[in-house]
């Protein structure tokens, strides 16, 4: 291909993108780092375009996005220096190796991409292409997405009704990249600066924003402005995004809730004429036009200009970085308008479009529910709903979901509330659950609240993609329709949940399966199939067993031995419970391996492949594991207390029973049996 070709934009399906010319990640940009949550979101992206076409009988394309790249040549070879868009095209290599070794990419030989100086890496695209995997650590972060999709590709297609074939073709025919060359003159480093600042490009909550606001008056503009901007900010608890002056008005004195928690018809109306003069929006006469179109924002972002309104410089967003929220802002407006779905008085009328949790769909969700509405009033009165309905349960979110919390150099799961002392005026982060409301430093986490943050910590890394939080939905769903909300009733909620996925979902008969809406929206709660409904052979599946009820497990342990179980009692020491926390462990692999050292047996599949010999471990573990034998495994990972305490729990167990040399049939079939028994006794309620 000529030069000049090269230096221009061009449209490519991904079976071009990946067979053309060489791309170089250069040695300035950082290393691959994609996980699971964006690993999965990329192939539910791809595999539901693919099931539209399939089901409407089209072969309408989908824009991936772009890659920025940098033409170079050097010693003879012309070759694209990549700028933006490394971590997609190295996902969509991975990927590529996948179904080259399922025969549905016979043309892909070998990757056309490589990396500036990181040998390591390069070695890894190599022997995912020959049908090897890498026990480099260097590499294991590509070699750990590529078991990722291996285990969740076919599941994902069989719910979609996919066939491989039908998925491949699209992936590689219909899925569209687009190549953007930068000029040749361009300065990078200065080029590195613009991509830090705000680009031209909208962003689709940004969209819905002006979309919304154009259903209302005017004078309204401001104050939907006002909550909308506080509330999408998810790195800091929703008060600190007002002014002192908004917080008085909106929240009780301590700010730990809001004044009113249901609000009528005209709440909006009554808290825009009680706000003070300099946040109303009043000092200007918003009356002759509205300054805030969808125009106007595609103006501001043209001229790369911030889309926000002056402050009054009494906003205090101290903390802020403290807090990490497990969900991003669209995914939010999805997750509050799903909730409002079944109580609000606008959703009487059929609304056809399903609300899902997909914030690819966030402008045409909104969209239908906007048509289902007959007059231009009705929607008016649906916009204002909205967003006093989205400031509540922002305010919920915050105080009854887990964020991730980072102090003095270390991570951990919180769940606390934002609490002002009036005598002292100052604010601090208090336990949710306690039995007092102290500082959070003087009065510990009370037992309940500890089990509420383990139960949510369990969901949540059992499927970190944002489009899977139905158990999201049903907390807030809960914390929405409950008053007074208590420890006890809402750790219920949780287990029951729990109960529900593991009986009507992952052990669910053929036939018997219930689809989450169901189940988050089931008014009782409850599970709908019974112990005699489960197929045991859902957990003895080896690496295709759900990460889910691995993470059942561990809660069903930690409770038996952290004495919440007052049946069963504290008498295991040799299992570090009580430093024990949900992490992402995302790997399934077998203690006893499946390809074992010289010298030792391979084991029959139906002991291989059962659960009594699984564990799940961190994608980072997943290299040192190798092909080591149990005893080995225990000596390395077992043995001392401080790496032990990183282990699962149910790994801990089995840690226990092979420092004495022995993991045989005989004892992994104990321990099948001992985890049988404590899963049918926990989902019976024992």
């Amino acid at each position: 291909m000529a030069k000049n070709d090269l230096l221009k934009h061009a449209t490519l399906n991904i079976r071009e993108f990946l067979s053309e010319v060489k791309y170089v990640i250069p040695i300035y940009q950082r290393n691959y780092d994609w996980g699971e949550r964006e690993a999965l979101q990329l192939l539910e992206d791809i595999s539901d375009y693919a099931q539209k076409n399939k089901e409407q009988n089209k072969k309408q394309p989908y824009y991936i996005g772009s890659a920025v790249v940098f033409l170079r040549t050097a010693h003879g070879e012309t070759y694209f220096e990549t700028i933006d868009g490394q971590q997609r095209l190295t996902t969509l290599t991975i990927l590529a190796c996948l179904l080259k070794h399922q025969k549905k990419a016979g043309w892909f030989e070998k990757p056309n991409l490589s990396y500036d100086h990181r040998k390591e890496a390069d070695e890894a695209l190599m022997m995912l292409v020959n049908g090897q995997l890498s026990q480099h650590p260097s590499a294991q972060n590509i070699v750990s997405v590529y078991r990722l999709l291996e285990k969740h590709l076919q599941p994902m297609l069989t719910a979609k009704e996919l066939d491989l074939e039908t998925f491949a073709d699209y992936l590689f025919e219909k899925v569209i990249i687009l190549r953007i060359p930068v000029p040749q003159d361009t300065q990078l480093n200065h080029y590195f600066e613009i991509m830090n600042t705000r680009g031209e490009q909208l962003e689709k909550h940004e969209v819905l924003k002006a979309v919304l606001m154009g259903k209302l008056a005017p004078k309204e503009h401001h104050l939907f402005h006002l909550i909308w901007e506080a509330c999408s900010d998810m790195s800091a608890y929703v008060q600190m995004n007002f002014s002192v002056d908004m917080r008085n008005v909106l929240f009780n004195d301590t700010w730990s809730k809001l004044r009113v928690e249901s609000f009528d018809e005209g709440f909006f109306d009554k808290l825009y004429k009680a706000l003070p003069q300099k946040e109303s929006g009043n000092t200007t006469n918003v009356e002759d036009g509205a300054p805030h179109t969808l125009e106007s924002l595609f103006t501001d972002a043209n001229n790369h200009e911030s889309y926000d309104l002056p402050s009054d410089g009494n906003a205090d967003k101290g903390k802020s970085e403290r807090f990490g929220s497990i969900i991003n802002f669209p995914n939010f407006l999805l997750q509050v308008l799903k909730v409002c779905y079944h109580d609000s008085p606008f959703y009487q009328k059929a609304v056809d479009a399903q609300i899902r949790l997909d914030d690819k769909a966030l402008i045409p969700i909104f969209q239908a529910v906007l048509s289902s509405l007959g007059t231009e009033e009705e929607k008016r009165g649906f916009v204002k709903y909205f967003i006093m309905q989205l400031l509540l349960l922002r305010t919920l979110y915050d105080r009854y979901v887990i964020k991730r919390e980072y102090v003095n150099g270390t991570e951990s799961w919180s769940l606390k509330k934002l609490k002002y002392d009036t005598n002292h005026k100052t604010g601090s982060y208090v336990n949710t659950f306690s039995s007092s409301n102290k500082a959070e430093d003087a009065e510990p986490e009370s037992d309940k609240g500890k089990e509420i943050r383990l139960l949510e910590a369990m969901f949540h890394v059992s499927a970190p993609t944002q489009i899977y939080k139905h158990w999201l939905n049903a907390v807030l769903y809960h914390v929405h329709t409950t008053n007074p909300i208590e420890a006890d009733s809402l750790r219920n909620r949780l287990y029951d949940l729990a109960r529900c996925y593991m009986l009507d979902v992952y052990l669910a008969k053929d036939g018997k399966k219930h689809s989450f809406e169901e189940i988050v929206y089931r008014k009782e709660g409850k599970p709908q199939n019974h112990i005699d409904d489960i197929d045991w052979g859902a957990i003895n599946q080896g690496c295709n067993v759900q990460n889910f009820i691995f993470n059942f497990y561990d809660f069903i342990l930690w409770r038996e031995k952290s004495g919440q179980d007052e049946k069963l009692g504290q008498d295991d020491k040799s299992v570090q419970h009580d430093k024990f926390d949900f992490t992402y462990r995302t790997s399934v692999e077998h203690f006893y391996p499946q390809k074992p050292m010289p010298g030792y047996e391979p084991l029959p599949p139906e002991y291989l492949n059962s659960f009594g010999n699984l564990c799940l471990i961190s994608s980072g573990m997943n290299s040192k594991f190798s092909n080591n034998m149990p005893k080995a495994k225990y000596d390395n990972f077992g043995s001392s207390e401080e790496m032990r305490s990183a282990l699962s729990l149910k790994l801990q167990e089995m840690m226990e029973r092979v420092k004495d040399g022995e993991w045989e049939i005989e004892q992994i079939k104990a321990h099948y049996e001992e985890a049988q028994e404590r899963i049918t006794n926990a989902l019976q309620g024992v």
